[in-house]
């Protein structure tokens, strides 16, 4: 499996995913032309993507689904809290090729074997991905508060691993431009992860599971930066005895990638 980010943060998001002669992209949240710039300059036709995958209704992951989908002729993924959530804002209507997934049950697109998985986010009926080729496993969770007892059990089966770190506490609080409101909706259980509390996961997962790839996504730029997260994971994986490399997700250019 080849993975890819296109891009990564609060601006827009989107992975891409190959295997064999299947290709799909996870999330959109870029515009279709956005997305388009970003396949071509790494060399990869944006005809040639077969699926988009959405997680929730947010636009920086939803953003520009129709106009791609509608572009390329591609079925859209989602279930349906997704769908009622932004059929009208999203136009999805418009949309041919809609084909909607029952949270918790998985299901297959070509060589990939999906499975949605429930999470704690502000949106109608949130799902991180399981995603397996039939030789390696990658699981993709951002946008959530916490982790579940689910999550850490699936994420134990996990070979790669693109993990939300969004903020960094004392940055957080710290910041005059957000309100306090705001701050508590970041920080809630329907919010985002932390460094400390991606950071925490993350070394549960590589100490009872298989995990060989980590990946740090959709890093705010008001509120962290990949040296403060970057300190927070090294300090908890020297702590545990764990020399496992990382790589950051980034908003304004794609990769880096990841080979399984």
């Amino acid at each position: 499996m080849h993975i890819l980010p296109l891009a990564s943060g609060s601006k827009g998001n989107s992975y891409l995913l190959e295997s064999g002669s299947s290709r799909i992209l996870v999330d959109a949240g870029l515009s279709a032309r956005q997305l388009c710039l970003r396949l071509t300059s790494v060399d990869i036709e944006p005809a040639s993507v077969s699926a988009l995958l959405i997680s929730h209704e947010h636009g920086d992951h939803l953003r520009g689904a129709r106009v791609f989908a509608k572009k390329f002729g591609i079925p859209v993924y989602m279930n349906r809290g997704c769908f009622e959530s932004a059929r009208i804002i999203y136009k999805l209507d418009e949309l041919s090729d809609i084909r909607l997934f029952d949270t918790g049950y998985m299901f297959d697109h070509q060589d990939f074997m999906i499975h949605p998985l429930s999470i704690s986010h502000d949106t109608s009926d949130p799902v991180c991905f399981r995603i397996d080729d039939g030789k390696k496993t990658l699981g993709i969770v951002t946008d959530l508060g916490k982790v579940s007892t689910l999550i850490r059990a699936q994420a134990r089966h996990l070979d790669a691993l693109i993990l939300e770190a969004n903020h960094d506490i004392p940055m957080l609080k710290a910041n005059p431009r957000y309100p306090e409101n705001v701050k508590q909706r970041i920080r809630s259980r329907r919010g985002h992860l932390s460094n400390r509390q991606a950071a925490e996961f993350a070394v549960d997962i590589i100490k009872s599971g298989k995990l060989r790839h980590l990946m740090l996504a959709h890093l705010s730029e008001e509120n962290n930066n990949e040296q403060v997260s970057s300190g927070m994971f090294l300090r908890f994986f020297r702590e545990n005895g764990i020399d496992l490399p990382f790589s950051f997700a980034r908003q304004h250019v794609t990769g880096p990638e990841i080979l399984l």
